[in-house]
């Protein structure tokens, strides 16, 4: 190390003064700022209560107290505090960077210190010591401050002062700058009428948008609201009249009392609106008004015929912030764009919905323009009366297909009425036409007078209502042409049922003699029309020699019940008992339309829907064929497992507690395929029947959960839970068929007398779909049922498919049973099949069905 001169040491003590400057300020730091703490904690504290807003609600007095008392404790304990805090010099600053940097044997003094004798040896000596406080010199430290605040307080009190002082600040929110501003600025008395002037405002919004008043903000600023809500603002203090700035007109408040003023309002218009008294803004909200809008409505689906009946399907969906009160349907000819519309009223759902979508059904085959081309569009409108228009959309209004010639014949001249009501010479021609040939009335005449009156009317009655008689005239003629006595009886029916129910309900709104008489006489009607229309079954019977079409699944109708309740119901309105009298009417209404459902469907939809029951048979047949697997699967888990708990027995068995066998476990793996496999059949009989009904029943997907369950358990190894989800699953897919069953009765009518009883019993499902593979494939599959048993190409009874006769095959080697013995052995075999399903039924019971099922 070279010599260290006096510029060395001249620049050492420069860089040494840096490291002083720091070093009496960190030292100054812990002297004073455990000296201010005392007096900082207090003024927290009254943060903490300003924040809080509690000086606001002390009296005058308390607060002034507050607030001197606040001041004397802080300036006495800062006085105190740092009275006795001395600044610190250039040497306490130098022993803290020695004791810092952990120098020993105080090093800094020597670049202060000289040499006492001035002799060769001693400055040698004295040089290697100043080269040794240089080199420790470069590495000096300040460290850092402590106040030693942990000392002094043991309980950290200071942390939670802070924790509440955050607190309080978050409590406050916005008004925290008012509130520490009116902490620091009492209530004194005598103070001016400004301080103790009181305003408040609110506004009501509209009742169409069902909102609560608004409360406007003392201190002013932007407001947004819906238009035509009702501003009120009141004062309160003073003794001059404020007034009420807007539109840039003045408008005066009224006096409440002494002390007290209010104004109303009516919001047409934005802008600001200032409350001013003697010349000063007391506050001042700039208003925006959101103007109300027209509702939104659209077709989500194009508009058109149902696809299950004549009726037509109108979806609608409509949103409004505040609510919709009511939506239409608005159809107008193609033909005659300016005649006047037909309009549909479509009820919404819970009121004024704010947002909605559902579909209309409405029943127009009896309306003029039935099968004619027409356009339409929906209107919603909300509360204020605003309405909003969908686009328009056209179709074909449904209409029913007659079969009868001359009824067709009529409706077509009625069709023309409704596109050219003016050539009313064409339609005269043409039903001049019809009366030319007498015999084409088979002999009606009442017929031929209604159609000479219709005639008539349409030539010489030139007035606008003389079209419209017509075509009602033209409409119940060509169901009379069309209808025999059956279907007439039943509309009779139908009448005198609407009548009933109405008689009924004002005879419960009003329960007078001439209501209860009124409801007596139209009951007596109702059961003599019940009489009537089974008597005209009865001959329809007798006429076609065959058993009545009915859906097996529903309860057998007859006129005897039916006239019980129509009984029961007139004796409980006797008596005054019209809560029973409504129920007998609900079973009425329930079976009559239960007898509608088992007539015969006619015309072109009739080969469609018996194409459908025939798929629909084959899937529950497929049903039926995986109850039975699932008996099987449920038979051997419960054979692994022990047997089944007797309910009978007073003492539950003990559960086996052994661990399965290798065989066992070999077992439960193959079913545990076969169930998988069961499960993917089950789904893609699924897909299928929704394709074909449009919904899918409940239960199966109830089925396919089990099934999951069932496969899980058994790759588990626990027989116990894999048969408690067979089951389930046995019972929802019983369950699920006859749902099935009852979705195909609704939408395609009842089976037909005639109708192959195919049941898919080869194992086959909709479309060929298998229900599994051949055992020995190595993937688990089904095995098929039957299929030893049975030439190749024909059905269950033996027959060769696609024969085309009526009573024997092409081979002539199987007697083909006539239509009542096809039919019972159907009944019998899907008897046997529900209750082979069943298998909590006795073992001997269960092998004897078996034994049945297999002569089928």
């Amino acid at each position: 190390m070279s010599e260290a001169g006096p510029e060395d040491v001249e620049r050492l003590r420069q860089r040494l003064a840096g490291r002083r400057a720091r070093a009496r300020a960190a030292i100054l730091f812990e002297r004073v700022w455990p000296a201010i703490w005392p007096a900082l904690g207090v003024a927290g504290l009254f943060l903490i209560l300003a924040l809080l807003d509690v000086p606001r609600m002390l009296p005058a007095w308390a607060h002034i107290v507050l607030l001197a008392i606040t001041a004397a404790g802080v300036l006495g304990l800062l006085a105190r505090g740092l009275a006795g805090i001395a600044r610190p010099d250039d040497a306490a600053a130098d022993r803290r960077l020695e004791a810092a940097s952990g120098l020993r044997h105080r090093p800094l003094s020597v670049l202060a210190d000289r040499p006492a004798h001035d002799d060769p040896d001693g400055n040698a000596l004295w040089a290697a010591h100043l080269r040794r406080a240089v080199a420790q010199v470069g590495a000096l430290r300040v460290g850092r401050p402590s106040p030693g605040l942990a000392r002094r307080d043991r309980r950290a009190l200071r942390g939670g002062l802070v924790v509440a002082l955050v607190a309080a600040l978050v409590i406050a929110g916005p008004d925290a700058p008012a509130r520490l501003a009116q902490a620091f600025q009492p209530a004194l008395p005598g103070a001016g009428s400004a301080q103790a002037t009181e305003v408040q405002a609110w506004i009501t919004p509209p009742a169409y948008t069902r909102l609560p008043p608004m409360f406007l903000r003392p201190a002013g600023g932007p407001v947004t609201v819906p238009a035509g809500g009702h501003l009120t603002v009141s004062v309160t203090g003073g003794s001059a009249a404020p007034a009420l700035l807007a539109d840039g007109r003045s408008e005066p408040f009224r006096a409440l009392d002494a002390a007290s003023f209010q104004i109303d309002r009516d919001l047409t218009n934005g802008g600001r609106l200032t409350v001013r008294r003697d010349g000063s803004d007391l506050v001042s909200w700039d208003l925006t008004l959101i103007a109300d809008r027209a509702p939104l409505v659209s077709w989500p689906e194009p508009p058109g015929k149902s696809p299950r009946s004549l009726q037509l399907r109108l979806p609608w969906e409509v949103s409004h912030e505040y609510g919709v009160v009511s939506l239409q349907a608005e159809l107008r000819l193609a033909a005659r764009p300016g005649a006047p519309p037909l309009v549909i009223a479509i009820p919404l759902p819970g009121g004024n919905p704010a947002s909605a979508r559902g579909v209309a059904l409405q029943e127009l085959t009896a309306h003029p323009w039935a099968g004619l081309p027409v356009t339409a569009r929906l209107m919603a409108r909300d509360a204020p009366g605003l309405t909003g228009f969908s686009a328009e959309a056209g179709f074909v209004l449904p209409e029913r297909d007659f079969q009868n010639p001359v009824a067709r014949a009529l409706i077509a001249v009625r069709k023309e009425l409704s596109v050219h009501p003016e050539d009313r010479a064409q339609a005269v021609a043409r039903l001049d036409q019809i009366m030319g040939v007498p015999e084409a009335l088979g002999g009606d005449y009442g017929a031929f007078l209604n159609l000479a009156t219709t005639a008539f009317l349409l030539a010489f009655d030139r007035s606008e209502k003389a079209v419209a008689e017509a075509q009602a005239g033209l409409w119940q003629l060509a169901l009379h042409m069309e209808e025999g006595l059956t279907d007439r009886t039943l509309r009779a029916l139908e009448t005198a049922r609407d009548a009933a129910r109405e008689a009924l309900d004002r005879a419960m709104k009003e329960p007078t003699e001439e209501n209860r008489a009124e409801l007596e006489r139209r009951l007596k009607e109702l059961q003599d029309a019940i009489q009537q229309h089974m008597q005209a079954l009865l001959d329809e019977l007798k006429r076609s020699n065959d058993e009545m079409p009915f859906d097996p699944n529903a309860q057998r109708l007859d006129g005897q019940r039916m006239q019980r309740m129509a009984d029961a119901a007139r004796e409980a309105a006797r008596e005054g008992r019209m809560n029973d009298a409504k129920r007998e009417m609900a079973e009425l209404d329930r079976l009559l339309e239960q007898l509608k459902n088992a007539r015969v469907a006619r015309g072109e939809s009739d080969q469609r829907n018996a194409e459908k029951r025939a798929r629909g048979r084959q899937e529950m047949g497929a049903v039926q064929d995986m109850i039975g697997r699932q008996g099987g699967l449920l038979d051997r888990a419960q054979q692994r497992g022990g047997p089944p708990p007797d309910p009978q027995r007073a003492i539950p068995m003990q559960p086996q507690t052994a661990a399965p066998s290798d065989q066992d476990r070999a077992g439960q793996e193959a079913d545990r395929r076969v169930q998988q496999a069961l499960r993917r059949a089950l789904g893609e009989l699924m897909q299928q029947f929704g394709d074909l009904a449009g919904e899918i029943p409940s239960s199966l997907s109830d089925a396919d959960k089990a099934m999951r369950a069932a496969a899980r358990a058994l790759a588990e190894g626990k027989d116990s839970e894999a048969s408690a989800a067979q089951q389930a699953a046995i019972a929802a897919l019983q369950k699920g068929g006859r749902e099935m069953g009852e979705s195909m009765a609704r939408q395609f009518g009842p089976p037909q007398p005639g109708e192959e009883g195919d049941t898919g019993e080869d194992g086959m499902g909709q479309n060929g779909m298998a229900l599994g593979n051949d055992p020995g494939d190595g993937r688990g599959g089904l095995p098929r049922r039957g299929s030893a048993d049975r030439h190749e190409g024909r059905d269950p009874l033996g027959r060769a498919y696609g024969n085309g006769s009526a009573g024997a095959d092409e081979a002539s080697d199987v007697t083909v049973p006539d239509k009542r013995e096809r039919q019972r052995t159907e009944a019998i075999q899907e008897e046997l099949r529900r209750r082979g399903a069943e298998r909590d039924r006795p073992q001997q019971e269960l092998d004897y069905i078996d034994r049945l099922l297999k002569q089928f």
